[in-house]
């Protein structure tokens, strides 16, 4: 397994949806597949995050007229990609946001794998597709192929445990409690799994990546919060 990059250089998506529900899958699939997520909760405050996010691309709820205004907006202000999430009812149709400055648009209900898929094609037209490598000193994981090595060596990893160092890793040095691992990389909560359950995933991959694990590198414990990615 050979590196093509010091670093990532995922693109960053900005996601403006009001219903939490979509939004946290929309999250939960963008960044398993290797991109860097910031989300906004209602559509219309999208353009006050542009200068602070400077996001590659924009998914932009449309589903009331003050919508399609940002989306006017958005075209005035950035030559970032821009893929409008269209309602089922057909209020807004696809002429209309192509026309107003829209580079794409899915209607709902959301194929994930489809989204993504455009999500990679406007980025191909707008700016290069992001590598689907991280590397971290001799900690290599392969977003695309699922596979992890340090310093050459293939680790072998369960679903949920290349999961959970997929997300960590692509949130380097935020720090997460147990039950916001057990949202974004379980879709659950403590009301249906243990916390604990994240607790020993992360011993058993410190187990399997750290030279020690009592002394991680990588994987480390903001004490009495949750964990982080050091990079």
């Amino acid at each position: 397994m050979s590196p093509v990059a010091a670093r990532d250089t995922s693109r960053r998506l900005l996601v403006a949806e009001s219903d939490p529900g979509v939004r946290h899958l929309l999250l939960y699939r963008l960044t398993m597949d290797g991109f860097d997520v910031v989300e906004v909760a209602e559509p219309s405050t999208v353009t006050d995050k542009l200068s602070v996010e400077q996001p590659d691309m924009v998914l932009l709820e449309v589903a009331a007229d003050r919508d399609l205004e940002v989306l006017v907006e958005l075209r005035k202000l950035t030559d970032a990609g821009v893929i409008a999430l269209l309602p089922s009812n057909g209020d807004h149709d696809a002429a209309t946001v192509l026309d107003l400055g829209a580079d794409d648009c899915v209607a709902r209900p959301l194929n994930l794998t489809s989204l993504v898929s455009r999500v990679r094609a406007v980025l191909r037209r707008t700016r290069s597709e992001p590598t689907r490598w991280l590397t971290f000193g001799s900690l290599e994981i392969d977003m695309t192929s699922r596979r992890v090595a340090v310093a050459g060596r293939p680790v072998e990893l369960t679903a949920s445990e290349f999961d959970l160092l997929a997300y960590l890793a692509t949130h380097e040095n935020q720090v997460f409690t147990r039950e916001q691992l057990l949202t974004a990389v379980w879709q659950s909560s403590a009301d249906w799994q243990q916390p604990a359950t994240v607790t020993e995933h992360m011993r058993r991959l410190r187990a399997r990546l750290e030279d020690d694990p009592a002394h991680p590198r990588w994987l480390l414990t903001a004490r009495g919060v949750g964990y982080r990615f050091a990079p």
